[in-house]
């Protein structure tokens, strides 16, 4: 694993499913702490983190989360109708997560390792079906992607099209390699395709 040297403390968004780069994701926001973290997050030009959560819930003092996420950029808010705030967030970079804490407030923060891909990578023709399956079930969900015709850039877009588990994006947020991400997800689909 190629990791860079520098820790970071980071606010944390636990979530029951957790997010991969490039995936925009919609949040309806209420709680005070939450609106704080984004407040704070806007104001300092910085992004937080979001974390699967491995059990527990995202207020319990004993929650676990899974050991890597990813972090996000809040791109756009606005009040909702329901009064509540609706922000869009675009996921960026991987981390390892090392120790947490719980702010008083019930905010969790956590010391960060940030992650990257060994290289960019085409996707090479062992992979090509990959391609073809991640164009029909985004037009299948009604959404729009753009694979750059890089490996992982197709394997974030087919994880987050796919119904996996957080301890399996946990798994594939820890690989450095994108065409093991690839043969990972390749493994994933044929046990899906057999359920």
């Amino acid at each position: 694993m190629s990791i860079r040297p520098e820790v970071e403390s980071l606010s944390l968004f636990p979530l029951s499913r957790a997010v991969v780069p490039g995936v925009i994701l919609k949040l309806q926001l209420f709680e005070q702490r939450y609106l704080k973290l984004v407040r704070d997050c806007m104001a300092a030009g910085k992004g937080f983190g979001v974390v699967g959560i491995k059990s527990g819930s995202e207020s319990a003092s004993d929650t676990k989360f899974h050991n890597f996420g990813c972090r996000v950029q809040v791109e756009d808010w606005d009040q909702l109708q329901n009064g509540l705030l609706g922000i869009s967030v675009r996921a960026d970079d991987r981390f390892s997560l090392g120790s947490i804490e719980q702010l008083d407030d019930g905010l969790w923060m956590g010391q960060v390792e940030w992650l990257s891909d060994k290289r960019k990578m085409p996707v090479t023709a062992d992979y090509e079906g990959l391609k073809d399956l991640c164009e029909s079930l985004a037009a299948h969900a009604g959404q729009a992607i753009d694979l750059n015709e890089d490996a992982a850039s197709l394997g974030w877009a087919i994880a987050n099209l796919l119904p996996i588990s957080n301890e399996d994006f946990a798994h594939l947020l820890s690989e450095d390699d994108p065409l093991e991400r690839l043969e990972i997800l390749a493994a994933q689909i044929d046990e899906l395709s057999m359920r």
